[in-house]
């Protein structure tokens, strides 16, 4: 992509000028022409039908489908902003989100079309428009191409903008990556599409990447795993949480057939086995699962929270190249890669790092390296807009402080070890990390889910643990597989005390469990405690 490009829609003519033939839209059979002619159709009715302009913004609330997509760019084409909204959020906080932003106009699908006191227009309606009367506006890099709420809608929420040069840098570092992610490659889509990581993977990405992009707007394992069998896609994008599932069921089988140790045995000396010619018996262990994901997967993505790495490692052992990403809408979603690719001249690992033109560093870091993660570049936000008390606390220096503490180890890979918020600091003044207790104890396959807090138990500051087990599982068993994890960690982080429960933790759009409401939900009585 070239580096003089001023705007969004400039690279999206440009690949669609290149590849105007070549599919994009994998379900639908819609080429890279047609993507481009459909905009320009929705940008020409935004501007007669609406009268949207440079600077207006212009909500979407929709799942996802190829419209999304197109209004996206058609609403960017403009020079306008587009605010996207979370499906999942209750009207009233749409129409706040609105309120605050000041939007002329809201596209929605026929499911989240409500009544209020702004337009709103069902974004599958075909636009009765002539492509050629398409006139791009002039929009430069610094112009604010869309608007994201960090949390929530009420007290003075923060609004992140995005400009068009963020997400050009995106489309510049990803080049990088092109030797992985090769053109032609589909990529999976059933993140949501309001999320800066649903943005990033699957509306930037396939476009710029010149990829194909299979949209799934069902949130159905079942509907996955027959896209994947049916299209074999292969990108395939999710949260830490689903390949957190994924991992599960695959051990379940093979334990099932009593296939497991044996299956680890293989997976952990493949290297030898093929070195002495028993190259198909590690194949006859990895093409099950590979099957699973369709058969042509090649790059298995992670972000919206810290992969554990033990998930890492298992899918990196099966074959797959794993991109596990950190990153914050503030900083346009992928600050850092931690992902084992060949670099581009086949020299070597390239294990980690910023996308060109951005930086990362620990700040203030302790006797072990650990501190708060920084971060500064092309790939940031300006600021958050209209909110100088939020940007005098976030910024120091051009350095953004992203409130997650991590290190990095030798290799330069980025190891997150949470939320500076989260952080259970006992009496005698040792830390402990609840994502690192989670990943321990989420090792158990009978444990589907973990939330490690600090709590209180008789006045005194402990770790305490929520876990989802499978409907059935008693309690005293599920203190066995604690009390064993246990061993392997050091005496003042064991968890003794914890409850069980077989309903879903509550988790946030992108998957990650809400501490909070999981320590709310136990006080009120709803996890079946065990004190031992």
């Amino acid at each position: 992509m070239k580096s003089t490009m001023k705007n969004v829609y400039e690279m999206l003519a440009d690949v669609c000028a290149r590849n105007k033939d070549k599919v994009f839209f994998v379900r639908e059979n819609e080429t890279y022409a047609d993507l481009l002619r459909k905009v320009k159709k929705r940008a020409v009715l935004l501007a007669k039908h609406f009268k949207i302009k440079k600077g207006d913004v212009v909500a979407l609330l929709c799942s996802n489908i190829p419209e999304f997509i197109e209004s996206y760019y058609a609403i960017l084409s403009m020079g306008a902003r587009a605010l996207l909204l979370d499906t999942g959020l209750a009207h009233e906080e749409h129409i706040n989100m609105m309120k605050r932003t000041k939007a002329k106009l809201a596209l929605a699908d026929e499911t989240h079309m409500f009544d209020c006191e702004f337009p709103m227009f069902d974004i599958k309606n075909d636009d009765d428009t002539d492509a050629r009367e398409f006139v791009a506006a002039d929009v430069n890099r610094d112009d604010i191409a869309q608007l994201s709420f960090t949390s929530g809608s009420t007290g003075n929420p923060k609004v992140v903008g995005i400009t068009h040069g963020n997400l050009l840098s995106l489309c510049e570092g990803s080049e990088y990556y092109t030797h992985v992610v090769k053109p032609g490659f589909t990529f999976y889509g059933f993140l949501p599409l309001y999320h800066i990581y649903g943005i990033v993977i699957n509306v930037i990405c396939p476009v710029t990447m010149q990829g194909k992009l299979l949209l799934q707007p069902v949130l159905k394992p079942a509907e996955f795993v027959n896209d994947w069998k049916k299209y074999k896609p292969e990108v395939i994008p999710a949260v830490p949480r689903i390949w957190e599932v994924f991992y599960k069921k695959i051990v379940d089988q093979a334990r099932e057939k009593h296939a497991w140790l044996l299956m680890r045995m293989i997976l952990a000396m493949q290297k030898p086995l093929r070195k002495i010619g028993l190259g198909k018996l590690v194949t006859k262990v990895t093409k099950p699962v590979h099957d699973i994901f369709g058969g042509h997967t090649r790059v298995l993505v992670s972000a919206g929270a810290p992969l554990k790495p033990t998930i890492r490692k298992f899918y990196e052992k099966l074959g797959f190249s794993v991109g596990d990403c950190f990153g914050l809408t503030e900083t346009t979603g992928p600050a850092l890669f931690n992902w084992a690719v060949p670099k581009p001249d086949g020299r070597g690992i390239h294990y980690a790092g910023p996308l060109i033109g951005n930086e990362l560093k620990i700040n203030n870091p302790d006797k072990d390296g650990v501190g708060e993660i920084w971060f500064r570049g092309n790939m940031l936000m300006p600021g958050y807009i209209g909110n100088d008390e939020a940007n005098a606390a976030a910024f120091e220096d051009g350095w953004f402080k992203t409130g997650d503490v991590g290190m990095l180890d030798s290799k330069g890979r980025l190891i997150v070890k949470g939320r500076q918020k989260q952080l259970i600091v006992l009496e005698s003044g040792k830390k402990i990390w609840p994502e690192e207790m989670e990943d321990l104890y989420l090792q158990n396959a009978d444990i589907l889910a973990a939330a490690v807090f600090e709590y209180k138990i008789n006045g005194k500051i402990v770790p305490y643990a929520v876990f989802q087990v499978k409907p059935g599982t008693k309690p005293e068993y599920i203190a066995l597989l604690v009390k064993a994890s246990n061993l392997k960690i050091a005496q003042y982080k064991w968890v003794k005390h914890f409850a069980i429960t077989d309903k879903e933790l509550p988790q946030t759009s992108a998957k990650k469990i809400k501490h909070f409401m999981v320590k709310e939900l136990l006080d009120k009585g709803e996890y079946q405690r065990y004190d031992g």
